[in-house]
């Protein structure tokens, strides 16, 4: 359920705002219900298309962080090496730097 806690939330958000809506409850004062109605259907939407999207396309989560070895990535050190690091891991020109010189 944990996965698609977000979109359970977005449909809870959308459910409150529809009520707000369309039962304009009588001991909420108007200006209430026409502020927070409209405002959680149209962000409970967003947050359910958000979550739905999450929950299908991301990966699952891990069940405890920590739980498993993370791998360690070999980092090169080049001070050690020498006194002064090369030019190009230095300062790098990205893809589109003319454009923006």
């Amino acid at each position: 359920m944990r996965r698609y806690a977000m979109f359970a939330a977005g449909m809870l958000m959308v459910g409150a705002g529809a009520y707000l809506i369309f039962a304009n409850p009588h001991f909420l004062p108007l200006w209430f219900v026409w502020l927070a109605g409209p405002f959680l259907w149209y962000v409970g939407v967003a947050v359910s298309i958000g979550g739905l999207a999450a929950a299908l396309f991301l990966g699952p989560a891990k069940e405890a962080p920590g739980a498993e070895e993370q791998e360690e990535v070999p980092v090169l050190r080049f001070r050690k090496l020498a006194k002064r690091q090369p030019a190009g891991v230095l300062r790098e020109i990205p893809a589109m730097g003319g454009f923006i010189l």
